[in-house]
């Protein structure tokens, strides 16, 4: 697959995408993302901590720094917040990457045969 730089990337540019390659770059906070992927609708933080086996607390934590790098967008419904996924987003960068890994460990199989 070849891909092509659209953008300019300036060095504003390479802070903000610095920033969220660093919100991907924690387990939890994928957890997270993972959870949201596949919920059928917008969750309460004590359902994402919930089904992402995190507590109250860090759930919270990453919650925030995922909202602050504009992958997750919160939706406050009288006294609970509903998180869900900024899509399309959130699914192109999964299956941009999963691809990725996924295609490496083919490679990195058939070298070993």
């Amino acid at each position: 697959m070849e891909l092509s730089m659209t953008h300019n990337l300036t060095d504003p540019m390479i802070e903000e995408v610095s920033g969220l390659f660093s919100a991907l770059g924690d387990i939890s906070r994928l957890k997270v993302l993972r959870t949201l992927l596949n919920a059928s609708e917008p969750l309460s933080q004590g359902a994402v901590a919930k089904k992402a086996g995190l507590n109250q607390a860090n759930a919270s934590k990453h919650l925030s720094c995922l909202v602050r790098s504009g992958l997750v967008k919160r939706d406050p419904d009288g006294n609970t917040v509903y998180y869900s996924l900024v899509q399309p987003l959130v699914s192109n960068l999964c299956d941009l990457v999963c691809g990725h890994v996924s295609s490496r460990a083919k490679s990195t199989y058939q070298a070993l045969r």
